[in-house]
């Protein structure tokens, strides 16, 4: 018994590069009218990975919920394909170099724009195939757009399989990005400070964006 039934709480990325802020916004209250309360993150405006793009606006939702996983991104994919998100194209493929829901969006000649990207991140703190689905997400470690929101709103809670709190692992990887950036631009010095958006930094830029109550 893998105790699928009990109230567990789950995060979820929601992505979108395409009429933006409508997309978010909708999928914010779809999500709300689904599993109730949700505990949202700032959103954050970052750059398209391994394509050109328009920039995306990203976040992560918390609820909680006694479904099962399979259920659950059930329901995902019908809200997407409610805000105009469409599977099952030559382009996406649910499964492939990143394992997952992911693998479509962010880089790769399969990747592309998106209206809505809804991805389950964790279930409570289960590890494993699930509903044949791997939990927790590679992705968490990572993509700034997912850790970054994630440490945000959650940042004393530790990942299933590391064991380290998410605000330790966003500023590991905020370091590994800032390395990386600052080789790109040698043998120029890195003049900006990271409050200070300059070819692809600071990785996230934090926007307003109403959403509605939060908890």
């Amino acid at each position: 018994m893998d105790g699928t039934h009990l109230t567990r709480r789950c995060w979820i990325s929601l992505g979108s590069n395409l009429e933006r802020e409508v997309s978010i916004r909708g999928g914010v209250e779809s999500l709300r009218q689904a599993f109730g309360p949700l505990i949202l993150s700032p959103v954050y405006e970052t750059d398209a990975v391994g394509f050109d793009g328009s920039p995306f606006l990203n976040l992560v939702a918390g609820i909680k919920t006694a479904l099962r996983v399979g259920e659950i991104r059930a329901m995902l994919r019908r809200i997407e394909a409610e805000h105009g998100r469409e599977r099952g194209s030559e382009h996406e493929h649910e499964h492939g170099q990143r394992g997952g829901d992911y693998d479509c969006e962010r880089g790769g000649k399969r990747f592309a724009p998106r209206t809505l990207d809804l991805d389950l991140l964790t279930y409570g703190d289960l590890v494993g195939e699930i509903d044949g689905y791997r939990l927790p997400r590679d992705e968490i470690l990572r993509y700034a757009f997912v850790l970054g929101p994630l440490a945000d709103v959650a940042p004393d809670e530790r990942h299933p399989i590391d064991g380290r709190r998410y605000a330790a692992l966003w500023q590991q990887l905020l370091a590994q990005l800032r390395d990386a950036h600052q080789a790109q631009l040698e043998p120029a010095p890195l003049q900006a400070s990271a409050g200070t958006s300059v070819s692809g930094w600071p990785p996230l830029r934090r926007i307003k964006l109403e959403l509605g109550e939060t908890g």
